[in-house]
């Protein structure tokens, strides 16, 4: 192998890595700094339904949704990409992308942040 193919592959893979890093650093700044601009899920969405989306945590049937725990909501769940803990007011979501979610809101893919 010559020294210019190891060169330009050592450039490809290097470039190929700082896009990415790029796309990823870019998208939750994005997304948090467009919030209020989203439009709001709706618990009318596919998507939503499917994972049971409220727009009110407190209104979350525990019957219907075992995972769900008293006090869990969206600002508090690793995908809600608004202030960790707000009080109200809606931001972005990893698992809505296209949409703002309600930070008092819950769905069956809440997780905990670390």
């Amino acid at each position: 192998m010559t020294t210019s193919n190891v060169s330009r592959r050592a450039f490809i893979a290097g470039a190929a890595v700082a896009v990415s890093a790029l796309a990823v650093g870019i998208t939750p700044r994005q997304a948090r700094a467009a919030g209020e601009a989203l439009p709001h899920l709706s618990d009318k969405d596919p998507m939503a339904k499917a994972l049971h989306y409220s727009d009110n945590a407190t209104a979350v049937s525990k019957a219907q949704n075992p995972t769900y725990k008293p006090g869990d909501r969206c600002s508090k769940c690793r995908f809600f990409q608004g202030k960790p803990n707000e009080a109200s007011g809606f931001a972005g979501c990893q698992i809505y992308p296209g949409y703002s979610v309600s930070a008092k809101g819950w769905c069956a893919s809440y997780n905990a942040r670390a």
